[in-house]
Formats: C-alpha cells, sequence, structure tokens
C-alpha cells in the first residue's frame, strides 16, 4: 500500500482524455471530462454505428455506397478534440494507459448487448511487426485486455496477422484506402469463436475493418461485428 502511494506521488494518475493530473479514485477521467464526453448519439447507422442526421434513414452515406464485410459496428465517442487528441497520445505518443480507461468505457457501455449477440472473442486489429517494435505495444490489443477483464472473454491475438506495410491511411482517399489494405490481413490461426468482437481505436471509411473480418471470416469466424473508441 506504501509503495503503491509512492508511485503515485512520483507519476501521478493523469486525466485519458484532458491529461490533467487526477486522483486514483477518478478512475481515469476529470470531474469535468466526464460531464462532457463526445458520446456517439442516436440516431445511428444501423451497420457502422455512426450517427445519422435523418431518424428515417438507416444507414449512413457511406454504409449505403458500401457493402462491409462486419454485421454491425459499435462506436463510442465522437472523433473530436480533446477525445481526437487523447486518440493520438494513446497511439503515438507513449500514453498506453489511456486504454484500460477506454476499453472499460466500452464494456461498461455495450457489455449487454454483446452478451446478447453472443459475443465469445475479441480481436484487436494488428499492428506491422516494425511499427510494433518501434512503438513498444498495439493500443487496439490493450484496449481488448482491458475489456477483456469485464466481459470476462478471451482475447484472440492469433487470429489476424499484419502483412505488408502500407501506406498511411490518412494521406488517402476513401477508394485508396480500401485498394490500400486489401491484402495487409491475413488469417493466421483458426479464430477461438464463430462470433467474434473485432477491436480497434478509430473508425473512419471502414477499410481497416473491412479488411480484417474478411480475413477473420477466413480463419473461421462467421459472424465479425467491431468496436471502436471513435468514429
Amino acid at each position: 500500500m506504501i509503495w503503491n502511494r509512492s508511485l503515485d506521488l512520483l507519476f501521478p494518475p493523469r486525466c485519458s482524455v484532458c491529461d490533467r493530473v487526477i486522483s486514483v479514485d477518478d478512475k481515469g477521467i476529470c470531474g469535468k471530462c466526464r460531464n462532457s464526453l463526445p458520446w456517439v448519439e442516436e440516431p445511428r447507422c444501423f451497420r457502422c454505428g455512426k450517427t445519422v442526421e435523418d431518424p428515417e434513414t438507416e444507414y449512413c452515406g457511406d454504409c449505403m455506397k458500401r457493402k462491409h464485410c462486419f454485421i454491425k459496428g459499435f462506436p463510442l465517442l465522437r472523433y473530436v478534440p480533446p477525445v481526437s487528441d487523447a486518440m493520438a497520445a494513446m497511439k503515438y505518443h507513449g500514453r498506453a494507459e489511456y486504454a484500460a480507461f477506454y476499453g472499460r468505457l466500452l464494456a461498461e457501455t455495450f457489455g449487454r448487448e454483446w452478451r446478447e449477440l453472443g459475443i465469445g472473442a475479441l480481436v484487436p486489429v494488428p499492428v506491422h511487426k516494425e511499427k510494433l517494435k518501434k512503438r513498444g505495444y498495439n493500443q487496439a490489443e490493450l484496449l481488448a485486455e482491458a475489456m477483456a477483464e469485464i466481459l470476462q472473454l478471451p482475447v484472440d491475438n492469433t487470429a489476424l496477422i499484419r502483412g505488408e506495410e502500407t501506406r498511411a491511411q490518412k494521406k488517402l482517399s476513401r477508394e485508396e484506402r480500401f485498394l490500400n489494405l486489401r491484402s495487409a490481413f491475413q488469417p493466421d490461426k483458426e479464430t477461438q469463436a464463430d462470433t467474434v468482437l473485432l477491436v480497434d481505436d478509430i473508425y473512419t471509411t471502414g477499410a481497416t475493418a473491412d479488411a480484417c473480418a474478411e480475413a477473420l471470416h477466413r480463419a473461421g469466424a462467421d459472424k465479425v461485428y467491431i468496436t471502436t473508441v471513435c468514429c
């Protein structure tokens, strides 16, 4: 107990949204940010889960144009500041500890629905081995591990592998993103469950989700759902 308190003094916990110093009792987020999280609100697209403007519309513009390989998406927050800044810090600037908060929040928000869907395993989107070596961790895997503690589900990090290195997605158009990732993900071993939940940090066009879902089907998955922190 004394050792833990000493560590808290040397390395105080910080808010996973704004990075302010907080207490351990705050559980990863300050009060101000907790009350102003940019939730993805209803009505949602029946496929990817993004908010749609017209409540009479079942699908967003992207999902009306393209057939996806996954059944349904569960995004949590809108990709706007300061959450978008927190995602960048988690992914590129060593703030791996943020994943624990966002993983718990995902599980607490959608856990009941996932149980009803019969999710049997969590599959984090893999990163290329060179990026993993440079970054030191895969943020999607950290999110999945935090979710697994609450959901009591296995994390299947052997079903998919990241093959060839691809160009940065943020620099590409919508169609270029799909082409860029077509052969980037490959099945490695048979999936641990027939119904799986793909886990990633950000959903944009669905290119990564589709490439992974297609590979997971080849790895033996019957149903693939996806969840992300942001969209």
